[in-house]
């Protein structure tokens, strides 16, 4: 795969859609990306937690920009309100395991721009 591959973006309004159409875009991009079954089972229930959490921080729409390599997915979600990515990862918790965003990706960065936003980066990769 060509590294040099624009990002996909998309953008789902708040409700029932947000789940069903994130998990097919981040399904297919895995698996153009070559992620094995289980990597790509990874980014799927990583797409269902941010599409469960991410609407009360997200303005009108959940906006999520999404690049494929070799191996690798990375996922940029927002703008977020201040704290909005925290948060997330923070609401992702379950007991005995901890945030299932961080347990399951390989990186996690929280940027923030200049009027506040937040994003959240999140990188699923295989390296085997």
């Amino acid at each position: 795969m060509n590294g040099a591959e624009e990002p996909t973006r998309v953008s789902i309004v708040a409700g029932p859609l947000v789940g069903p159409v994130l998990r097919r875009v981040v399904g297919m991009l895995a698996a153009r990306a070559d992620l094995p079954l289980d990597r790509l089972d990874d980014a799927v229930l990583v797409a269902d937690v941010i599409a469960s959490r991410a609407t009360p921080y997200a303005r009108d729409a959940v906006s999520v920009r999404l690049h494929s390599e070799e191996r690798t997915l990375w996922l940029r979600v927002g703008p977020l309100a201040p704290g909005g990515a925290e948060a997330l990862l923070g609401e992702s918790a379950v007991p005995e395991m901890g945030s299932i965003i961080l347990k399951l990706a390989d990186e996690v960065h929280v940027d923030t721009a200049d009027a506040g936003q937040e994003f959240l980066r999140v990188r699923l990769a295989y390296a085997g």
